[in-house]
């Protein structure tokens, strides 16, 4: 195609087709001067435009969530005189969004289209709303790309990993026969098809460029800026710069930038913190682009030279052509009252412009699967014998000993299961000898270091909780905090904790308003509470009313003044390797004294906690250990004292409110020293607030009482400090072994683990610790 021919006019084209244009338009060796109107930019220009400002204004004026306001807001460009009566509301949101001058008009785009010679450019199926407008367009031409009217072959595969292994071999036929990789495109690839494509062509040793399906919102970027969001946007990003190291991250934070400075038309970004954290959360994350490497296009929307070679997969039915609905916001008998095309002509215009695509292709290879993992699939009802003709797949084995492999794996699957034996694999069961079928090591076989250190972007941030999973088994650790496979899953009581958490965190503050507060945290949570569980929640809030008068009673015996809640404690571990260690401590209790301040830390617990020392030489439930030890080693509190370690059950199983009021006692450890005792707990010689803890007529504790001394808590301190060295170093060395510890019969490693079906856990991976049950009495524990 000559694209000089163009010169000095409009082209209209579909709206997946400009890039095309464009390097058409840059390779030309002459100066051209053609402008490239898509579908969507001339409806914008010739009705109007709209912004973030538009949708905010709908979503807050309409009560309904930015998703309905763009509905809303993409069908205003179909109002008329109808009484129908979702007309009549478009037609007063218009009136109401022009007053306020929300829509954004282009007056002088009429008439400059009007004074200019305009090319529908491959246009020959569209809605009749475009109709109307080219109707009143002076000057008019049609243009419609020539059609290829040779006869395509289509595959047929068994399966989709087939499918792609065919387009492989391929594609490695083509490269030899001397095409240029650049030359080589995948069309039709939807999600599903991503992994398959990448797995199988890194096989093949071919490099492609797939469009990325995963969101941001996952990236330790974006949880950074969502976790200081609340501090103000400057201090907010000055946080997150602080954090951008890669290419990845500074992508990832222009598009932050990007999003934040689309909401500049409000000066408090707190009431725009939901729509910018949805925007955050459909935003793709940019795959790394390879300079020679197959590419996608889309063949209904883009030029494809005669040089290129393209690969039609997935020529299903309800994929391709794409399906239309009568279950638009417009149904289809108020679309033919306002001459807009009804679904069935909609598919009608997809399915001809497939056809006329498949037609134009020159070089085009098309392929069908015929099941994938569960269903039969159908073939695309664009079928049509003379355009395509049906062939068989037959792969090369000449290209990959990888995937020959691999499939020789699952044809013996299949010869197990069912006794096929098939002339495949006969072929590559003769020439593969040492594949140790049904045989498997699960042992992780080993990272190299520098790029695991590259990968976590020069920084390891650990806290209890991942130095827990890491002592407990380091390829779960690996699987969660490396891979980040697992995500996390909102439930009811991991719900119902937090919003306690939240409660408790604001309940002693002077304007606390309990009903607003719980409303509050409550709106917060991203589950989504059944009838039942909200009836459940309800009933709830009186415990909860009960555990604040109950702390306040508790509040009576003790010396403390000063209090924080939710307090974040970080501290540098490594400077050299860029190691923190960070904790979020529910509760805080200290009295600052001449030389030394006294320290009570409380974790709230809504389960049943169970409290031991012993375990921390191992690494293992460490958690009010790792608090005291962020305590003495940081800045919040100078000169740290530890009065004692509490935690605190806020949510038991008791029926009766005396019951529930002794469950909420302290449990713990507490400091020895009867004189910082005093200013924890001056009740301490019987107890009010401390579970067990009591004193003896001769001055001893009871054996019930937890006691620790200064020196216990130094010893402590400096098991918690080698444990944190130990597991960062062995963690940036890649040491990810499948190796959960057993301790007195009960899997510490195991335990909720929901990886089972990856490590394939044997009894030799287990590691057998011996218990200890007293951690200060000098036991050998090795």
């Amino acid at each position: 195609m000559d694209i000089s021919c163009f010169d000095n006019k409009i082209l209209i084209i579909n709206n997946g087709m400009k890039s095309s244009l464009l390097k058409l338009i840059n390779e030309s060796d002459k100066l051209l001067n053609i402008k490239l109107i898509t579908l969507s930019e001339l409806k914008k220009k010739y009705f109007f435009d709209y912004d973030k400002e538009t949708i905010y204004y709908i979503c807050n004026n309409y009560n309904v969530i930015s998703e309905v306001a763009k509905i809303y807001l993409d069908n205003l460009y179909y109002v008329s005189d109808s009484k129908e009566e979702k007309i009549i509301f478009l037609n007063k949101l218009m009136n109401d969004l022009d007053s306020h001058n929300l829509l954004l008009r282009n007056n002088s785009f009429k008439d400059y289209i009007d004074n200019s010679d305009v090319v529908l450019f491959n246009l020959k199926y569209v809605d009749k709303f475009y109709n109307r407008i080219f109707d009143n367009i002076k000057s008019l031409l049609r243009y419609d790309i020539e059609d290829d009217n040779g006869i395509k072959p289509l595959v047929v595969c068994n399966n989709r990993e087939e499918e792609i292994g065919y387009v492989s071999s391929k594609i490695c036929e083509l490269i030899k026969s001397g095409v240029d990789i650049n030359n080589i495109k995948l069309s039709n690839v939807t999600s599903e098809y991503n992994y398959i494509i990448k797995n199988i062509f890194k096989m093949f040793n071919i490099k492609v460029n797939l469009n990325s399906d995963e969101s941001i919102k996952g990236t330790r970027i974006v949880k950074c800026f969502k976790d200081n969001y609340d501090l103000g946007i400057n201090e907010c990003l000055e946080r997150v710069n602080k954090l951008v190291n890669t290419k990845e991250d500074n992508d990832i934070y222009k598009s932050l930038v990007n999003i934040i400075n689309s909401y500049s038309f409000i000066n408090d970004y707190s009431l725009v913190k939901d729509y910018i954290f949805n925007d955050i959360d459909n935003t793709k994350i940019k795959e790394k682009r390879y300079k020679n490497a197959v590419n996608i296009v889309d063949i209904e929307n883009e030029i494809i030279s005669e040089n290129d070679y393209v690969f039609l997969i997935n020529f299903t039915e309800g994929v391709i052509p794409h399906n239309h609905k009568d279950e638009d916001y417009l149904s289809d008998k108020t679309k033919q009252s306002l001459n807009l095309s009804m679904s069935y002509e909609l598919n009608n215009n997809s399915l001809m412009s497939l056809k006329d695509s498949i037609k134009r292709v020159k070089n085009l290879i098309v392929t069908y699967p015929k099941n994938d993992i569960k269903d039969k699939l159908y073939m695309s009802s664009a079928y049509d014998e003379n355009i395509l003709r049906i062939e068989m797949s037959n792969i090369s084995f000449e290209h990959s000993n990888l995937f020959n492999k691999t499939k020789l794996i699952s044809l013996l699957d299949d010869n197990k299961k069912y006794g096929s034996i098939s002339e495949e694999l006969t072929i590559l069961n003769n020439h593969y000898k040492d594949i140790n079928y049904l045989s498997y090591d699960n042992k992780f076989k080993g990272i190299d270091s520098k790029e695991l250190y590259d990968f976590l972007g020069h920084r390891l941030s650990l806290s209890y909780t991942s130095l827990n999973e890491y002592y407990g088994c380091s390829f779960k650790y690996y699987l969660d905090y490396i891979l980040r496979i697992g995500g996390f899953e909102d439930t009811y009581d991991a719900s119902l904790g937090t919003i306690f958490h939240g409660v408790l965190s604001k309940c002693f503050s002077d304007d606390f308003d309990f009903e607003e507060c719980f409303l509050d945290e409550q709106s917060k949570c991203k589950y989504e509470f059944t009838s039942s569980e909200l009836y459940f929640l309800d009933k709830l809030k009186t415990d909860l009313k009960l555990i604040i008068e109950t702390i306040q009673n508790q509040l009576k015996y003790t010396q403390f003044d000063k209090f924080m809640y939710e307090k974040e404690i970080k501290i540098e571990i490594n400077k050299e390797t860029n190691v923190t260690f960070k904790g979020f401590v529910d509760k805080i209790m200290y009295k600052e004294m001449p030389y030394y301040t006294v320290v009570a830390i409380v974790d709230y617990k809504t389960g049943n906690p169970t409290l031991t020392l012993n375990n921390s030489v191992y690494g293992l439930d460490m958690q009010l250990p790792i608090y005291m030890y962020l305590i003495k080693n940081s800045n919040v509190i100078k000169n740290a004292r530890i009065g004692g370690l509490y935690l605190q059950k806020i949510l038991g199983n008791s029926k009766t409110i005396e019951d529930k009021i002794k469950d909420l006692k302290l449990q713990g450890y507490s400091n020895s020293d009867t004189d910082i005792l005093e200013i924890v707990d001056s009740s301490y010689r019987d107890s009010n607030v401390i579970k067990g803890l009591k004193i003896k007529n001769d001055g001893s504790f009871y054996s019930s009482s937890k006691v620790i001394s200064d020196d216990e808590i130094d010893y402590l301190c400096n098991i918690v400090n080698d444990k944190i060295h130990e597991a960062s170093n062995k963690i940036l060395d890649g040491s990810f072994d499948i190796n959960p510890k057993v301790i007195k019969n009960i899997n510490k490693g195991c335990m909720y683990c929901k990886y089972n079906d990856i490590c394939y856990m044997r009894n030799e991976d287990i590691v057998n610790l011996k218990e200890v049950s007293n951690l200060f009495g000098g036991e050998d524990y090795e």
